[in-house]
């Protein structure tokens, strides 16, 4: 019989490797799985081509009018807004993934190897959501570009100039932390239940009334100041960071790991 030492106290925690680190590897095995995902991928493409050129034409264009200050205005703010509208359509796909890399895991059984391990809750909490997100953002990226893209070459330069910097800026920021916020509660929906089918179900039914609230607070940004906007997005980071840190600490793996 073979009698295998192992390390305790301060000998394990020497060979534990640190949780930024092993938040990142989970992260990145995470995207590259969902880059790989043939379906993700194609859907998440057409949102991030084909809505931005449909916002374009049927919202943007038809209300462009630079022939007055008030009316050039209304445009730029028009604009800002769709930045976050074209970035949160395929951002939106990180819901879907985070409950996919905790309930679908658990369906096909490759979630308990990595419970075995000695990484934290906060660490797999985390890499698991940074892991949906990563992608997601990748298209909500070339989303935001091809949208300012048609935007200059449809109506010109001049239309582009009436976008208010400030609140472009908040928007472009709000896309992001939207995405965090969706698969921060897809993964906490995610990790308490048993089947993909219903952490997609009961993560939508959660998510609904934030992202409609969210929408409107967006649409009311228009009329605050920089630093407004700032503390705005401020806010819903920090809640990012809650809803991660609450979903590791209550995160009880030992229970998974009992079931298989």
């Amino acid at each position: 019989m073979v009698v295998v030492s192992v390390p305790t106290g301060p000998a394990r925690e020497a060979v534990r490797p640190g949780d930024l680190r092993t938040t990142w590897l989970i992260a990145r095995r995470g995207a590259v799985e969902s880059l790989h995902d043939h379906m993700t991928v194609w859907v998440s493409t057409i949102l991030a081509l084909v809505v931005p050129i449909l916002i374009v034409l049927l919202v943007v264009r038809p209300r462009a009018n630079p022939a007055g200050a008030e009316a050039g205005g209304t445009v730029g703010s028009l604009i800002a807004v769709y930045l976050l509208v074209t970035g949160l359509f395929p951002s939106s796909g990180s819901i879907g993934i985070a409950a996919g890399m905790f309930a679908g895991e658990k369906e096909q059984g490759s979630l308990l190897p990595l419970l075995a391990t000695p990484a934290s809750n906060r660490a797999i909490f985390a890499g698991k959501v940074l892991g949906a997100v990563l992608p997601a953002l990748l298209y909500a990226g070339v989303a935001e570009a091809s949208y300012l893209a048609e935007i200059w070459l449809l109506l010109g330069a001049t239309t582009l100039q009436l976008l208010p910097l400030a609140v472009a800026c908040a928007m472009l920021a709000l896309v992001p932390v939207d995405a965090v916020l969706g698969a921060a509660v897809a993964g906490l929906v995610s990790s308490r239940v048993r089947t993909y089918q219903s952490a997609q179900m009961l993560s939508s039914l959660a998510l609904f009334p934030i992202m409609a609230a969210l929408f409107g607070l967006a649409i009311q940004m228009q009329r605050w100041g920089p630093w407004v906007l700032v503390i705005a997005v401020g806010t819903i980071l920090a809640l990012d960071v809650t809803l991660v840190l609450l979903g590791a600490s209550t995160w009880r793996r030992e229970e998974v790991m009992a079931r298989r």
